[in-house]
């Protein structure tokens, strides 16, 4: 599966809107040695402020009506696409992925609700900088305020949901391949980490406390997309929500076969002929909600995508507005 994703992403790489991640890796073991080659120069005091700094995810900025996501997890099977009672706990698990992202995972299979969990936290403590807390380890945040924002109901059987995404987003380990190709040596390294370090929750007073992995600014840096995030709150299913973030991330969609995309979704329908009638109603769901114009599958099974020109013109801020539905197929409803 994964030299068909490949294939069909070698000719599109201007398509998309970042270099990939290994292309902008460093060799980690020189930068650590040089940096604290530089702190032991500074006072006992400032040192400690620093490597505190350290320790804390510092994102970039983007509008309160959006939500940045690094591309790695929009362009993969990482946040899968998968019905009720049919989540498993896998152990060193390739992720399907484009072209030049080699993804291993362990866990529990995490889904389109933990994207949106981790999504909104990231957008929090993006958020923080406007607060004067930049410098705050851990990000606080009321539970009720939380699963309002994500479009979940505050009650009981909310906050048991909640919980149970933190311990899946820190019961994880995500294994990426980096190549450092711009360094003396070129080397192939690996890094494994969790989403979330640690979490926090006082019952009492409805509150979380929440620790980033603060290496994950770096998948930022590689790469982002901001996503309108009122777009995908009136979204009904979960691939009508992963193809919301796929499509976002590319400033031209690119035609590509429906079984490829069943793949890169992590769908886990087990005939091809079911993923073709979601995905339908799924391509239906983003030409509601005005994320896109227009779809087709044409006769050699491969989807189209039509974005509007000011999808193209507010590519920076997370997405635009459509202007008209439509969409069709020109395989049989059904087949």
């Amino acid at each position: 599966m994964a030299s068909r994703v490949a294939h069909e992403q070698k000719n599109n790489s201007a398509n998309t809107d970042s270099t990939p991640f290994m292309d902008k890796s460093s060799d980690a073991n020189a930068v650590d040695a040089a940096e604290e080659r530089y702190l032991t120069k500074l006072s006992p005091e400032l040192q400690d402020a620093i490597r505190k700094q350290n320790k804390i995810l510092v994102l970039p900025d983007w509008p309160a009506t959006t939500h940045g996501v690094p591309n790695i997890y929009l362009r993969s099977a990482l946040f899968r696409v998968i019905r009720r009672g049919r989540r498993k706990a896998v152990k060193g698990e390739p992720i399907t992925s484009i072209a030049g992202l080699n993804i291993r995972y362990t866990g529990w299979q995490l889904d389109q609700g933990d994207f949106d969990v981790l999504a909104h936290a990231f957008h929090l403590q993006s958020r923080q900088r406007h607060m004067e807390k930049i410098n705050e380890e851990y990000l606080r945040f009321e539970i009720k305020s939380f699963l309002r924002s994500i479009g979940r109901q505050p009650g009981k059987s909310g906050r048991i949901w909640l919980k149970d995404c933190f311990r899946r987003l820190t019961a994880t380990a995500i294994e990426m391949a980096i190549e450092t190709r711009h360094t003396p040596t070129h080397e192939r390294l690996t890094y494994a980490g969790s989403l979330i370090d640690e979490f926090i929750c006082k019952e009492s007073e409805q509150t979380y406390w929440i620790k980033l992995n603060s290496k994950l600014s770096v998948l930022f840096a590689a790469g982002m997309t901001q996503i309108q995030w009122h777009q995908r709150l009136c979204l009904q299913t979960s691939l009508a929500k992963w193809l919301h973030g796929f499509y976002a991330s590319h400033k031209k969609p690119y035609p590509i076969k429906v079984v490829t995309l069943k793949h890169l979704c992590g769908s886990d329908c087990n005939r091809l002929t079911d993923f073709r009638r979601s995905l339908r109603t799924a391509l239906d769901e983003l030409v509601y909600v005005k994320a896109i114009l227009d779809w087709q599958i044409d006769t050699h099974d491969k989807v189209h995508v039509q974005k509007t020109r000011e999808n193209l013109l507010k590519e920076f801020s997370g997405g635009g507005i459509a202007l008209t539905p439509g969409g069709h197929s020109t395989h049989t409803r059904g087949a």
